[in-house]
This record gives C-alpha cells, sequence and structure tokens, in this order.
C-alpha cells in the first residue's frame, strides 16, 4: 500500500508542449522525440541507443511513434519514461 503513495510524490510534474515546440528540438545537443503522445528528451540518451545515435538525432522533433514501434516492444516504453518522459503532446490551440 504504502508504496504506491511514495510513487506518485516522486513523479515530476508533466509538461505539454506544442508538436511545433518539440520541432525545435532536433539537433545532436538538444534532441526530442514523440511517441505515443509522450514527449521524450533523448539528448543525453542518444550515444547509449543500442541501434546508434544517428538514427534517434534522425527523427529528431519529429513523432517517431511508427517507427519506435517497428523495432521496439511496449516494454522498452515502460523501461525508459521516468527517465525520459518529459511531458505530452496537445494539440495547438488555434
Amino acid at each position: 500500500g504504502d508504496r504506491r503513495r511514495r510513487d506518485t510524490t516522486r513523479m515530476p510534474e508533466q509538461k505539454q508542449y506544442t508538436i511545433a515546440e518539440v520541432a525545435k528540438h532536433n539537433k545532436d545537443d538538444d534532441c526530442w522525440l514523440i511517441i505515443n503522445g509522450g514527449v521524450y528528451d533523448v539528448t543525453k540518451f542518444a550515444k547509449y541507443h543500442p541501434g546508434g545515435k544517428k538514427i534517434l538525432l534522425k527523427e529528431g522533433g519529429k513523432d517517431s511513434s511508427k517507427k519506435f514501434k517497428m523495432f521496439h516492444g511496449a516494454h522498452v516504453l515502460k523501461k525508459y519514461d521516468k527517465k525520459l518522459k518529459i511531458g505530452t503532446v496537445v494539440k495547438a490551440k488555434l
């Protein structure tokens, strides 16, 4: 019972980003991806990516959900969720 309470207090506030905001983060030293509506900062992770840094940088600033699913199971996202997820995508308000 206690464990669940501890986990929720540790969770950082999830920020919301527009697709346009995420698109700006497409560089070697600033790389974000959108996967299944979540925004992931993979800047520091890129050099450790088993598939290579280049593929992450190529996808930087984009929605990579389809490509992610081609090469990874759902467990991979769960494994890195707490470390790399910085927020969620929202539709831009017109």
